[in-house]
């Protein structure tokens, strides 16, 4: 989401790598695939694409580039006159997908910082699109030197991009438990939260200079959740993306990113999210509701002082739209989808 600063390392992949694709690369550009290296199907594609709007000639965002998927479509449907940037942290992920987009036609600008730069990337008033695929790509979670997956015995990591900040193991090593049960609660909605982070924060203690694995996790969860044996591996799946979302700062950096969307895009340009979790859904809502006011007085004003003229987005399709059975069946990743699209007014 590669090093050094910003400008400086945008990755023109028109002029950096060969323009004539072969067949062969377009076909492993469709399915995700590279050098062995897979990358989920992109959940919910095409009502993604109509979300945007696109035209041939516009400039649009990908604030997730992950394997490209996203990215490749929106490609598609630009002409030479069109511009795509797109945002990824992760090293892994920017090496896979300028490869995969080798050759479109618009001109495609790489950032690789997080999302939450956009406001350092872009200029005001200039994007006719913004596209969110939030939460971790399935290669991250497959890839198990990563420290995202609880299957497997890798030490934990969880961090987007592995050159910043601390990992997993290293946040558990240094957090009380209180800030860790408030984290479990904020970031996962878990029950015994307290009791659980108190269990965690005395096993990472107990670990000393040993690395923390899932099997470490695991056996802390099982404990306090004796009468949930059957449901270890979703109360697991919920621990590690508390944490994983703690370690990564993702709330605050969806917050940060979507408000500042809002002020690159251009009137009439689409503000499209996708998530996968009620916290992450909760965020997004929540974040675009304080755009989609009118007035922004005190509540307890009998009067409108504001003039009443501040609403900068507006609700698209009234509810979020869900994945279709057929879709779901093919992409088990896009059952919990949840697909939001707004428009700057």
């Amino acid at each position: 989401m590669a090093t050094n600063s910003l400008r400086k390392n945008e990755l023109h992949t028109n002029e950096i790598l060969n323009s004539r694709a072969t067949a062969a690369h377009s076909e492993a550009a469709l399915a995700g695939v590279e050098n062995g290296v897979f990358y989920h199907d992109p959940v919910m594609l095409q009502e993604c694409l109509e979300g945007l709007n696109i035209k041939p000639n516009g400039t649009y965002g990908d604030c997730t580039l992950g394997g490209g998927g996203h990215s490749y479509a929106i490609a598609n449907k630009l002409d030479e006159n069109g511009t795509l940037h797109a945002f990824d942290r992760d090293e892994e992920a920017v090496a896979f997908a300028t490869k995969r987009l080798a050759g479109v036609k618009p001109k495609f600008i790489v950032h690789p910082v997080r999302f939450g730069e956009l406001k350092n990337e872009i200029a005001p008033n200039t994007l006719d699109g913004i596209l969110y695929d939030l939460g971790i790509s399935s290669h991250q979670v497959d890839a198990s030197d990563r420290g995202f997956t609880f299957v497997g015995n890798n030490p934990l990591d969880l961090r987007m991009d592995r050159r910043e900040g601390v990992s997993a193991q290293e946040w558990l090593k240094t957090v009380d438990a209180d800030t860790l049960a408030a984290a479990l609660r904020k970031n996962a909605d878990m029950d015994r939260g307290f009791k659980l982070a108190t269990r965690l924060v005395e096993m990472a203690a107990a670990k000393g200079d040993q690395e923390i694995l899932p099997s470490d996790v695991k056996m802390v969860v099982e404990s306090v959740f004796p009468d949930k044996r059957r449901e270890v591996n979703g109360l697991l799946a919920r621990v590690f993306q508390a944490i994983r979302m703690e370690v990564n700062g993702e709330l605050k950096e969806i917050e940060d990113s979507l408000r500042a969307a809002v002020d690159c895009l251009k009137v009439g340009g689409r503000l499209v999210v996708m998530s996968y979790h009620s916290v992450e859904d909760r965020c997004v809502k929540e974040t675009a509701a304080e755009f989609e006011k009118a007035c922004i007085c005190p509540e307890h004003l009998p009067v409108c002082t504001c003039g009443g003229n501040h609403q900068r987005l507006k609700k698209v399709n009234r509810k979020p739209i869900l994945p279709s059975n057929e879709e779901i069946a093919k992409n088990s990743r896009a059952r919990s989808a949840k697909l939001r699209v707004y428009e700057r007014v």
